[in-house]
């Protein structure tokens, strides 16, 4: 276990684009394999090999120009779970720094630190 503790230190590792490389690579090989199309598996093999490429690069900074490129050419691709967010908690301002804080609802009167300045209060949510 050292011996790939070692190796991967330093390196860019699985990040949304190498994910993303991934999932398009296994696609397009099933995709292959159901039409006999040696083209396809080809491109599905390349893929898979810059996804490797990508997880051992040492050059982690352009790696991560590369992902952040994709994050915001590709936002609207992005899973996200149900918008339950503000259904289940109250968002509050501290009153010291006025830094933004999420507070379940429902719970009566909560004691709130804010995790900024510190400051104790209590509010009914």
């Amino acid at each position: 276990m050292g011996f790939l503790q070692r190796f991967f230190y330093g390196r860019n590792g699985v990040d949304q684009l190498n994910i993303a490389l991934f999932l398009a690579s296994f696609g397009l090989n099933l995709l292959s394999r159901v039409l006999f199309q040696n083209f396809l598996s080809s491109v599905a093999y390349g893929l898979l090999f810059l996804c490797v490429f990508r997880m051992i690069s040492r050059n982690v900074e352009k790696r991560q120009r590369e992902n952040l490129w994709f994050q915001t050419r590709f936002q609207a691709l992005r899973v996200r779970g149900p918008k339950k967010d503000k259904a289940n908690f109250c968002y509050l301002k501290c009153p010291g720094c006025r830094q933004q804080m999420r507070v379940p609802k429902g719970r009566g009167n909560v004691k709130i630190t804010c995790s900024k300045c510190g400051l104790v209060f209590y509010k009914k949510v």
